[in-house]
């Protein structure tokens, strides 16, 4: 005849489940604090590489036209300032004084360079650039010769006649902490993906 458990049996029973059940709630309270940690990892490190190394940015406006169209994204690369200076010809994202969104122009001056404009073209040091390479339109306006202090760059907009930049007093020349990176390539649409190369101005 089969026989029921005892009472002191089945209190022996009733504590090994419950131990294997805190068993499992510790298993999967360890397994989740591990996914947790993993996906606070992942996110640290994309805000890292956002914040020191890459970072998509959405054009806004019209001043870079025709090289940067409104809404199209860059990325922007922090790395090459760290090892050297801005260059002349490449287009950076950088912030004005008092502005709390970052802009995106083309590095025309350098430090020590005198930046003027006159009868319609850009003198760097008395000499006229030739710009056919990304603008085609006649520039309005005149300005006295900017020197551009030391570890700044004077900064125009493809877009001359639209474009407020270095140009203007409130802005000035932009020191280069206040240079966020280089635009390395528009990378959306992706059909209309291509790289950012300098511009060797012809003489």
């Amino acid at each position: 005849m089969k026989r029921g458990f005892t009472a002191r049996e089945l209190r022996r029973l009733k504590a090994e489940a419950e131990q294997q059940f805190e068993n499992i709630k510790g298993a999967r309270f360890h397994r989740n604090v591990d996914f947790v940690l993993y996906v606070a990892v992942i996110i640290m490190a994309a805000l890292a590489v956002r914040a020191f190394l890459f970072e998509p940015i959405r054009v806004q406006g019209d001043s870079m036209l025709p090289t940067l169209i409104d809404g199209e994204h860059m990325m922007v690369e922090k790395i090459s300032y760290w090892m050297r200076d801005p260059a002349r010809g490449e287009i950076i994202i950088c912030f004005y004084p008092g502005y709390t969104e970052s802009c995106v122009k083309r590095v025309i001056g350098l430090p020590g360079d005198s930046v003027a404009i006159h009868e319609g073209s850009v003198f760097v040091n008395d000499v006229a650039l030739d710009e056919s390479v990304y603008w085609f339109g006649t520039l309005y306006g005149e300005t006295e010769p900017v020197m551009v202090g030391k570890r700044e760059v004077f900064v125009l907009g493809d877009n001359r006649n639209s474009s407020k930049d270095s140009r203007y007093q409130s802005v000035g020349c932009i020191p280069y902490k206040k240079i966020v990176g280089r635009v390395a390539a528009v990378i959306w649409p992706v059909k209309e993906f291509k790289k950012m190369e300098k511009v060797d101005f012809p003489s």
